[in-house]
């Protein structure tokens, strides 16, 4: 509701500029389209090949937005998407017919204002609150958003619901009361680089884990530091997690760094490691909850392929990535994945299970491997190929099929 009476706001200001300023629109207002045509392959999804949903499939987002001032203190921005899928059935995450991707009002000065409506997040690197553009649906927010920007330091406030998504619906997402957001987001200067604080509450009705399904509310506590120094860059976060999974108590947890060396030679040539642990549930049925929960991360947590989530693992992710010119960018990686704790299971991008324990005391669970390239045809059209091969390890073969993985991406993107 509170989207759609923004959208039908915004529109009738528009309408009104237009009317009223004439020659003075091109000047406070921007337009853009996306296109995104992508075709997959995917093989033994979930290391099973018997499972629904392999195969070839084919995407296609069509996007457009205007953004710009409806007075001093009052901008908009509408962003209305079509996302298309062929080739497997339709989800919430790959299909929605035609609707309201962004509709929101900012009130106040660029350093202090109120932004109201439907809206995407993304918080510091996503790890907790992205956007989820890997799928064809990008996540989506409705609800109140508070920005104080003070010099370095910039504070986010919010109050949402997350946006339930209609696969064949036409303008008919709504928000979803039994998932909230809110909290406190703030990014400012450090000694070294720069810092993220932040505090947030979630609460999921319903929320299925390895202790039960039951409603959840959820305190994540975090901080990251992440900047560069000379050919140095890093990204590392460490987050705290407690509330209450119906009777039980929540205590979790997750470490996850990022740190890459660049050489200036030819080919400009990457190194990065990638090192995280998070928390597992060690007890069944203790009344307390261990496994963390990355909320609504960006989706491709470790791979394009998005098979395994951020929870009780840990992992080493090696990276080389190269740019031989101005327009092609090529990276490689492997991934090495184990379970931390034996009486949990694993897990996929959403916090679903994926596979339980099942009396299993075996660690290691992949070994994930991927190659990409990304050309820049022209300023605002590009063409991206991923392959990615995950092969099962002991807990894969220990709990049931031990398919190999296979992914291939080819994607085109036009931006105007």
């Amino acid at each position: 509701m509170i989207a759609r009476l923004a959208a039908l706001s915004f529109v009738g200001a528009v309408l009104a500029a237009t009317a009223g300023h004439g020659q003075n629109m091109s000047r406070d207002w921007a337009f853009g389209v996306e296109v995104r045509e992508r075709v997959q392959y995917l093989n033994n999804l979930d290391f099973n090949a018997t499972t629904p949903g392999d195969g070839w499939l084919w995407t296609q987002r069509l996007a457009a937005h205007a953004e710009g001032k409806l007075a001093p203190a009052l901008r908009a921005r509408v962003n209305l998407q079509s996302a298309l899928k062929s080739g497997a059935q339709n989800s919430s995450v790959d299909s929605n017919v035609f609707d309201i991707r962004e509709a929101f009002v900012d009130i106040g000065s660029e350093d202090l204002f109120v932004r109201l409506g439907r809206q995407e997040l993304i918080l510091g690197s996503q790890r907790l609150i992205g956007s989820r553009d890997g799928t064809n649906v990008r996540r989506g927010w409705d609800g109140v958003r508070g920005v104080y920007q003070n010099g370095a330091w910039r504070i986010d406030a919010l109050a949402m619901a997350l946006v339930e998504v209609d696969p064949d619906g036409v303008f008919d997402d709504q928000a979803d009361e039994s998932r909230l957001l809110g909290g406190v987001y703030a990014t400012g200067p450090a000694p070294l680089g720069k810092i993220d604080l932040y505090a947030l509450y979630s609460e999921a009705d319903n929320r299925r884990t390895i202790e039960g399904l039951a409603n959840q509310q959820r305190y994540s506590f975090g901080v990251r530091s992440f900047g560069e120094r000379g050919p140095v860059f890093w990204n590392w976060e460490a987050i705290y997690q407690f509330g209450r999974h119906g009777a039980a108590d929540i205590s979790a947890w997750t470490l996850a760094t990022s740190t890459a060396y660049r050489f200036d030679v030819a080919w400009s040539p990457q190194i990065e490691l990638s090192a995280n642990v998070a928390s597992g549930d060690d007890t069944r049925g203790d009344g307390e909850l261990g496994t963390f929960d990355a909320l609504y991360p960006r989706g491709n947590y470790f791979s394009d392929a998005a098979i395994l989530g951020p929870a009780n693992f840990y992992n080493f992710n090696p990276y080389l990535r190269l740019s031989p010119t101005d327009r092609l960018d090529l990276s490689f990686d492997v991934n090495w994945f184990w379970r931390l704790e034996d009486a949990d299971g694993i897990y996929g991008p959403p916090g679903n299970i994926l596979r339980a324990p099942s009396g299993s005391r075996a660690g290691f669970v992949s070994t994930g491997l991927s190659a990409g390239a990304a050309y820049r045809l022209a300023e605002n059209l590009s063409l991206e190929l991923i392959y990615a091969h995950n092969a099962p390890g002991d807990f894969i073969a220990e709990t049931g099929a031990d398919d190999p993985v296979d992914f291939l991406e080819l994607t085109l993107r036009v931006s105007l």
